[in-house]
């Protein structure tokens, strides 16, 4: 089964939200948290396919016409519940000064967030195959964010002398989280932080090692 983070690669996430915004009165905060945080228990419990928008309405104590005046499909209210936990969950890129340890602890942080959400994700991944609109929505609001860490963590690594300047960027940056997905479908066993050791030792520690070579004889520093 396709990966939700990787159905696709490479947009830049929006913060909008996926109805995007309406003139009007103002929208009530309190509202908005009850309806999205209610979507994103259900998706979980249910999945995506029994998911109803009536259900979501109940559950929240919200009125049927509250909740499509915010989000007109069940597509859109589940891509603004997925970046409303996105944008809160997300791990924030390290700036060590080391390609090695910004990438370990970035990737050791991803798969702490994977964790804890699996079950949101699993809902949707079967979803993402067939729709077109929540497969787009993925690309902006996960994968997109996700991606421009790792590209964030590769670009500090250019411009230190740690990576080559002809390093293409966009390919290193998709490899941890391809390896990832990866290593979850094909390993057997659940992706966990060691995994994140095994990428980083293998991908990102020698860089790293040999830029230290230069000035330090060679002494490994971790």
């Amino acid at each position: 089964m396709t990966d939700p983070v990787l159905a696709g690669q490479a947009e830049a996430p929006t913060a909008a939200g996926a109805a995007g915004a309406r003139p009007g009165r103002p929208r009530d905060p309190e509202v908005d948290e009850a309806i999205l945080s209610t979507a994103l228990r259900m998706l979980a419990e249910a999945g995506y396919a029994r998911l109803t928008m009536d259900q979501v309405a109940a559950r929240a104590g919200v009125g049927k016409a509250s909740l499509y005046r915010r989000y007109p499909t069940k597509e859109s209210l589940v891509l603004e519940a997925i970046r409303y936990r996105h944008e809160r969950g997300r791990p924030d890129v390290p700036d060590t000064g080391s390609l090695y340890r910004d990438m370990l602890g970035y990737l050791r942080a991803l798969i702490r967030y994977r964790q804890e959400h699996a079950a949101g994700l699993q809902a949707v991944a079967g979803e993402v195959m067939v729709n077109p609109e929540l497969a787009a929505g993925f690309r902006r609001q996960v994968a997109g964010g996700l991606l421009a860490g790792f590209r964030t963590i590769v670009s500090r690594a250019v411009e230190r002398g740690e990576l080559p300047p002809e390093t293409d960027l966009e390919l290193l940056a998709m490899l941890p989280l391809s390896l990832v997905h990866h290593l979850r479908l094909l390993g057997g066993d659940p992706v966990d932080e060691r995994h994140a050791k095994r990428i980083a030792d293998q991908f990102f520690a020698a860089p790293a090692v040999t830029a230290r070579a230069g000035r330090r004889g060679g002494r490994r520093d971790r």
